[in-house]
């Protein structure tokens, strides 16, 4: 090669290259906030997906401040609407996008949104894509919270996300915000102890979730309008958003669970203590605890506490309990209810009544569950339900 044309080659690789870096230096400037939208609609939910991408993420959409990102999968059969597409397709959400092929900016194909690794790849490209001084992910499917069989159901792969998959998936993700759950009764205290240390906040319902859910138009037009909104306001305005279901709020998860962690732990072990002599006491303050339609092994656990504390008259237990009421206090951001649900604070925690409960969760949750393990809960119920009368 003579040269002449070698030179030109090197200053032609020098200019792509500048090209190149020029582009991406400017993708990579980071935003504000980069919100994440993880859609497993590949089930009964598909109706829902292209509205609410269109009708209210695309309302607002991306910005300089912030950008929304969605990575959603569709199923056959339910919904034939913007060109019937069934892979999964990755969105840039720009205002007024319409929720088609055309508009996506890659098709992963038939992704199993269940697979923790869907949302690995998920959450590292959007970091690596479109970086933000803070991130928020949303989970946007069927939950029940740590139960197996359940979460972010994906119907043509058979599969869920099971809680230890996503444990084992977590630490992966690096540090996320605020994480939002836009699925039925997440708001437990085993899944914010999930999230403990790996976010600063996790906003959902201890109640089932209907059509609406999480209304992403009013959260986006609150954080377009201030940039600058903290993990906690934007979980607060994520709770405050979804006025259509029956309960929702936000709760911190960072160093400000540990003192509710605590007083449960403790409160567990005086309950346990206490067991032989306040059995019927007991009975009557977990008959009496606010719980769920069609979900009754979930009760709220302020409002236990509250029972406990009123109906028991030992000195101890009754400060365990007040202690556990202050702590959820303290880490619950923001509530809300409807008049049906008055005795609702925020946080459920698994309960069961007798022995025959056991089946076929108990197992799962004593070997699997991080707030079973790391506290004296599970051994409480399981003395507990261990005296019943058959």
């Amino acid at each position: 090669m003579s040269k002449l044309p070698r030179l030109f080659v090197q200053f032609l690789l020098v200019f792509v290259l500048l090209a190149v870096s020029a582009g991406t230096a400017s993708a990579a400037t980071p935003s504000k906030w980069t919100v994440m939208v993880y859609i497993s609609g590949d089930n009964d939910l598909e109706p829902y997906v292209v509205s609410d991408i269109q009708d209210e993420l695309a309302a607002v959409g991306s910005n300089q401040n912030v950008q929304v990102i969605v990575l959603a999968d569709r199923g056959p059969g339910l919904d034939t609407s913007n060109g019937d597409w069934q892979t999964t397709k990755l969105f840039y959400v720009t205002k007024g996008m319409q929720a088609d092929a055309a508009s996506a900016v890659a098709d992963w194909g038939e992704r199993n949104m269940a697979d923790p690794q869907t949302l690995i790849e998920f959450v590292t490209w959007t970091k690596a894509n479109h970086p933000a001084d803070h991130y928020a992910l949303y989970f946007w499917g069927h939950g029940w919270n740590w139960h197996p069989g359940f979460v972010m159901r994906d119907d043509t792969d058979n599969d869920t996300m099971e809680y230890e998959e996503k444990k084992a998936a977590i630490p992966a993700l690096g540090f996320i915000d605020v994480v939002g759950y836009d699925g039925c009764n997440m708001a437990s205290i085993e899944i914010f102890d999930l999230w403990h240390g790996y976010a600063t906040a996790v906003t959902s319902s201890q109640e089932y979730v209907f059509s609406e859910g999480i209304q992403y138009d009013l959260v986006l037009a609150q954080l377009t309008a201030n940039p600058n909104l903290t993990a906690d306001q934007l979980a607060i305005a994520t709770s405050q958003s979804a006025t259509k279901d029956k309960t929702w709020s936000a709760v911190a998860v960072d160093d400000r669970l540990d003192a509710l962690l605590t007083a449960v732990d403790e409160w567990s072990v005086a309950l346990n203590r206490g067991l032989p002599a306040n059995r019927k006491k007991y009975d009557r303050a977990f008959g009496a605890t606010a719980t769920f339609w069609r979900n009754t092994e979930d009760k709220d656990l302020y409002d236990m506490a509250y029972e406990i504390n009123r109906l028991v008259t030992d000195t101890e237990i009754k400060a365990k309990s007040q202690a556990v009421m202050a702590a959820v206090n303290d880490v619950v951001l923001h509530e809300r209810h409807v008049n049906g649900y008055k005795d609702m604070h925020g946080i459920s925690i698994y309960h069961i009544s007798k022995a025959s409960q056991k089946a076929p969760y108990f197992s799962y949750y004593v070997g699997n569950v991080d707030f079973a393990l790391d506290t004296g809960w599970d051994e409480f119920l399981s003395a507990y339900v261990g005296s019943a009368k058959k």
